[in-house]
């Protein structure tokens, strides 16, 4: 079973960012600025390689901190969470991508809800 993912499509540099109780933490990312001027972050698990808080478990700061950095209003981001796919026979390891809602309190995201996409929407909202 592939545990690293590679560079591809979605995930073009690694980022760091403090896990839970400041744990050091690490997932690929892909930043795009859409025609529409609304910034797309995909954010990808890196299993093995992310020494500390998983994404899932920590979307909500993280797209903050993403969204900081790249100096975007919380109306303008939209931020994907990507799971590789892990060539396992286990369903759970397939890939997915899931577009992450937030509500907005003092200029950082809370309260996460996730709503399944296909590669094909996720391609969709890259070219936006």
């Amino acid at each position: 079973m592939e545990t690293n993912p590679d560079f591809n499509k979605y995930m073009d540099r690694y980022f760091n960012y403090a896990g839970q109780w400041d744990s050091p933490s690490k997932c690929g990312l892909k930043v795009i600025q859409r025609k529409d001027g609304k910034t797309l972050a995909i954010a990808t698990e890196i299993y093995r390689q992310n020494p500390g808080t998983p994404v899932t478990e920590w979307c909500a700061p993280l797209a903050t901190q993403i969204m900081n950095e790249v100096q975007c209003d919380t109306g303008k981001f939209i931020f994907v969470e990507h799971t590789p796919d892990l060539r396992s026979k286990l369903a759970f390891y397939e890939e997915t991508f899931d577009l992450v809602n937030f509500e907005v309190d003092d200029q950082r995201f809370v309260n996460p809800k996730w709503s399944r996409l296909t590669p094909e929407q996720v391609d969709a909202m890259m070219e936006g």
